[in-house]
C-alpha cells in the first residue's frame, strides 16, 4: 500500500481524491457527466435569481398616459373661447355696406370656416314679456326699426332688444330664408348671450344673413323681403 510521510494512503476512483503539494486537501474531481449537470444546476439557480428580480413592469410594460383630449375637455375649452370671443366684443372681418332695396347690411372681408364664431347679437337682454310690451310701441312708431330677437334658454323665454343704435355689427345683419348664419346661446357670467356662428363655409365679401323666423302676415305685409 502507497504511503505518504508515513501514513497509509487508500486511493479510490469513485472519490478521486488526492492532496496538494502544500498539503491542503483539493476539490474533487469531477466526470464529464458529473460536471454537465453541476453546470447545469448552477444556471438554474442563476435564472431563478435573475428572475426575483425583475419587477412586474419587465413582462408588462407601463402604459402610458395618452395625451388625447376628452370630448368634454374639448366642449369645455370651445365654450371659453366662445365667452372670451363675447367679452371682448370681437367682430374681426366684418365691414358694414349698404345695398340697395334692403339698406344696411354686413359682409365678410375674410374666409370663415363652418361653426367658427362671427358675432354678437348684442343689445338689451329682457324677459319676453317686457320685450312685448317695448316691441308693441316700435310698432306705432313707424320711424324706428324693430331690432327684437326672442328665444328661449332654460325654459325661459328671452329677448335681445337691439333697437338702439350701438355701433355693433351684430344688429346689422340682414334676412334670408337661405342664410349663412344660425344662432346660439351662450351664458356668460350666469346670463344668456346671442352670437351668430356660420353655417357652412363662408367667403370673403360674401354678404352675411339669417333666417328672421318671422313668417306673419302682418310683417310680410310691412316688410315683403321677409318672404325670401
Amino acid at each position: 500500500m502507497p504511503s505518504f510521510l508515513g501514513v497509509p494512503v487508500t486511493c479510490s476512483v469513485k472519490c478521486s481524491m488526492f492532496l496538494s503539494a502544500n498539503n491542503h486537501a483539493a476539490k474533487p474531481l469531477l466526470t464529464s457527466s458529473q460536471e454537465n449537470k453541476t453546470n447545469s444546476i448552477l444556471d438554474d439557480d442563476k435564472n431563478k435569481n435573475h428572475k426575483k428580480g425583475k419587477k412586474i413592469t419587465d413582462y408588462f410594460p407601463p402604459r402610458r398616459t395618452s395625451n388625447r383630449k376628452t370630448q368634454e375637455t374639448i366642449r369645455e375649452e370651445k365654450q371659453q373661447l366662445l365667452v372670451k370671443l363675447v367679452l371682448d366684443e370681437t367682430e374681426d372681418g366684418l365691414q358694414a355696406k349698404r345695398f340697395p332695396g334692403k339698406g344696411r347690411g354686413v359682409v365678410a372681408t375674410k374666409r370663415f370656416q363652418k361653426n367658427e364664431f362671427i358675432v354678437e347679437y348684442a343689445g338689451t337682454l329682457m324677459m319676453a314679456a317686457e320685450a312685448r310690451a317695448k316691441d308693441a310701441k316700435y310698432a306705432r312708431d313707424g320711424f324706428t326699426g324693430c331690432y327684437m330677437y326672442y328665444f328661449s334658454h332654460n325654459n325661459q323665454q328671452y329677448c335681445v332688444d337691439a333697437t338702439e343704435e350701438s355701433g355693433r355689427m351684430g344688429r346689422l345683419i340682414n334676412h334670408s330664408r337661405n342664410g349663412n348664419l344660425i344662432t346660439k346661446v351662450v351664458e356668460v357670467k350666469g346670463s344668456p348671450r346671442l352670437i351668430f356662428v356660420a353655417k357652412r363655409d363662408i367667403d370673403a365679401n360674401e354678404e352675411l344673413n339669417y333666417d328672421y323666423g318671422d313668417r306673419s302676415r302682418e310683417s310680410l305685409r310691412h316688410h315683403p323681403w321677409l318672404a325670401y
